[in-house]
């Protein structure tokens, strides 16, 4: 490491400042000095950050280096440098010296994960191969594939027994000899391993595709709207109804079906959305656990379309819920924090493999085709994609940190107020309707066609529902009459008045409750239907125990269609007041940020702190790191249990848990130390 800082005080301000830039996590707080900065680099946790900007060419140079020895000797680079395919590697500080002497950066190869290779191919005849697998065959790769994917054999050598699963493994192209006493497991069988496809990394950067943007964001637009629509439907069912959970928090199997037979879909989805962006919650009401809605739920329902879109396409990117797998809904099990950089990693490259394979191999490799899949056909129910697939102007706003609400403010179209009435009983919607004219139309019709231009259709249960939510006949007319284009179609007329004809014949009231109606064989119909929970009194009139809310359940439970009056014979509205509880949100990750000033303050701080010297105790991790790999013999300064100064030479056989254990040839004996009592080490 120490001439890794020598060369870091060699690099001039401009270039010192795209590091800065690069690699910011480094310099919070400033570094106080150049070996400060050195030892931040060198960190796994920056180091791994550092790797995920490297694409797979990138990513090849740097297997192809390592495998020629620049972690511990220079390697001329000339060739590679003029070509400029050193840049990105150089700019992340991941190799430093001068071309014809490059070396790579301590803790970069040990960031990298165990075994792990681009550049390893696949096998023509691989899933032939892992079929044909001896039972001890398969037992060998899946013992390496769980314990990071290199391994030590003496059955690796060229001349040992051919007939070993060992041997046969590395013939058939299953397993890579390293060396003599060492074998690889290759990234393609690890992959099948997992139940994943074998994935090819390109070494070329896939074509980018002509993209119409206008048509993009006009399929992203209506699909969004779409979105917007069942989210207000199922944020409307909760308020209304809230629904219990299970022990765990989750949603159970009957709920979720049960509200998918409710709303017509299934809201899986967008029950992890709402819950994202705050609009649903979980709580506690009359000491049930339930998912109901938010208060920041009516404040979203009040909201323009495209502010309400914006929300959406937010809460979604900052899910912390995994769906592309089989868990319960909402479980602790489907909770997963790291999925938002994942998501956000796919929705960078479009949700296509090609892209995401050639840019972020590293981080493509960790996720599951399945995850990558769903992210892709989730962005396209939200907006964020359309089919192509290629980003909507929104997408590309929300990925640049830029205003999200102004991108879909100039997407939709401005809302309508006038519909157009048909005598087929349907009713077009020339334009997006605001979220008071879409809660009218949903309460009173069924959407047949969706989009930025809407179609609903007029059926008896659509309109028996307005009416039953507390809607007259008088009120329905007046509506459409002031909403609609030219004169309302005499069947939509008709078939709202024959609907509320029979709707409310029956009158309900507290006695403790009581049942009214001019038609004594209604009275008769809800006696037989209802048993001991009514008693008739007169021919027209009925009285129950039940509070008048439980006795309008009971009664539309049984087919009837009552409606609610006051002392005073006027009709009640007995929709109860919605049950909130608190709202939850998620926010997406913050990347950090460099301004120009405090890129300036930071290179001035470090131009005058100190020069490194030529030791430093901060390399000895890497070192004993680096020497285990490539079996490398080291001069160690230890201090015994005793408080004596020792020095030995050794092979460092492995790093773990604040020790390294050291073969030492000498006496061909294991010697196990304890990092803390190392004062020096250096490459024999």
């Amino acid at each position: 490491m120490t001439s890794f800082s020598r060369s870091l005080t060699q690099l001039d301000d401009s270039a010192l400042r795209a590091l800065i830039s690069a690699r910011p996590d480094a310099f919070f707080p400033a570094p106080p000095q150049m070996s400060s900065l050195a030892t931040r680099l060198t960190l796994p946790g920056s180091m791994a950050r550092a790797l995920r900007h490297l694409t797979a060419p990138d990513l090849a140079l740097l297997e192809r280096l390592a495998d020629a020895g620049a972690e511990f000797d220079p390697f001329d680079a000339t060739t590679e440098a003029e070509a400029g395919k050193l840049d990105n590697l150089r700019s992340l500080a991941l190799v430093f010296g001068p071309d014809d002497e490059l070396r790579i950066a301590p803790g970069v190869l040990s960031a990298v994960p165990s075994g792990w290779r681009v550049t390893d191919p696949v096998p023509d005849n691989l899933a032939e191969l892992m079929d044909d697998l001896s039972s001890p065959e398969r037992k060998v790769l899946e013992t390496l594939a769980v314990n990071g994917g290199v391994g030590t054999t003496k059955a690796a050598a060229p001349d040992a027994d051919p007939g070993t699963p060992i041997a046969r493994l590395i013939t058939q192209g299953l397993l890579v000899r390293v060396d003599s006493s060492t074998v690889r497991l290759p990234r393609p069988v690890r992959d099948v391993l997992r139940g994943h496809p074998p994935r090819t990394f390109p070494m070329t950067e896939p074509m980018e595709k002509d993209i119409d943007q206008d048509a993009v964001d006009q399929a992203a637009a209506t699909q969004g709207l779409d979105a917007v629509r069942q989210l207000r439907q199922l944020i409307t069912l909760l308020l209304a109804d809230p629904v219990a959970l299970n022990k765990d928090g989750s949603v159970g199997v009957r709920a979720r079906t049960n509200l998918s037979k409710d709303l017509g879909f299934d809201p899986a989805l967008l029950i992890t959305v709402g819950e994202s962006a705050g609009l649903i919650g979980r709580g506690n009401v009359d000491d049930t656990d339930v998912l109901a809605a938010t208060r920041d739920a009516l404040t979203w329902l009040d909201a323009t379309l495209p502010d309400q879109w914006a929300i959406l396409l937010v809460g979604w990117a900052a899910s912390p819920w995994r769906t592309d797998t089989d868990e319960k809904l909402l479980s602790p099990e489907m909770h997963s924090p790291d999925a938002r950089g994942a998501r956000l990693t796919v929705l960078r490259h479009h949700g296509d493999p090609l892209s995401l394979f050639f840019h972020a191999p590293l981080a493509a490799s960790q996720l599951p085709p399945t995850f990558i899949d769903t992210v892709a056909g989730e962005a396209q129910f939200v907006g964020a994609l359309d089919a192509t697939p290629a980003a909507s102007t929104p997408l590309t706003a929300l990925l640049d940190g830029e205003d999200i609400a102004a991108a879909t403010r100039a997407l939709v179209p401005p809302a309508v107020d006038t519909l157009i009435a048909q005598a087929d009983l349907t009713v077009l919607a020339p334009g997006p309707l605001e979220p008071e004219m879409g809660a009218f139309m949903e309460s009173i019709a069924e959407l047949e066609s969706p989009g930025v231009a809407s179609v609903w259709r007029l059926t008896d249960a659509s309109v028996r529902r307005g009416l039953d939510n507390g809607l007259t006949a008088d009120e329905i007319h007046a509506w459409l009459d002031a909403h609609v284009l030219g004169e309302v179609p005499q069947g939509i007329t008709f078939l709202v008045d024959d609907i509320a004809r029979t709707h409310g014949s029956i009158r309900a009231g507290a006695a403790v409750s009581y049942i009214r109606s001019a038609d004594p064989a209604l009275i008769t119909t809800a006696t037989e239907k209802l048993g001991a929970l009514l008693r008739p009194l007169a021919p027209t009139v009925a009285v129950s125990q039940l509070p008048l809310p439980k006795l309008m359940v009971a009664l539309r439970k049984a087919g009837l269609q009552p409606t609610a009056e006051d002392e005073t014979g006027a009709q009640l509205n007995m929709a109860p007041e919605p049950a909130l509880v608190p709202a939850t949100p998620s926010h997406l990750p913050r990347p950090t940020t460099v301004t120009d000033e405090q890129a300036n303050q930071i290179i001035a701080r470090l131009r005058s702190g100190e020069v490194p010297t030529e030791h430093s105790t901060g390399d000895t991790l890497e070192t004993l790191r680096a020497a285990a790999r490539g079996k490398r013999q080291v001069t160690l300064g230890y201090v015994d249990k005793n408080g004596r100064g020792q020095t030995l030479t050794a092979r460092p056989l492995s790093v773990t848990a604040g020790q390294v254990d050291v073969h030492v040839a000498a006496t061909d004996s294991v010697v196990r130390i304890a990092l803390p009592r190392i004062t020096k080490v250096v490459l024999a």
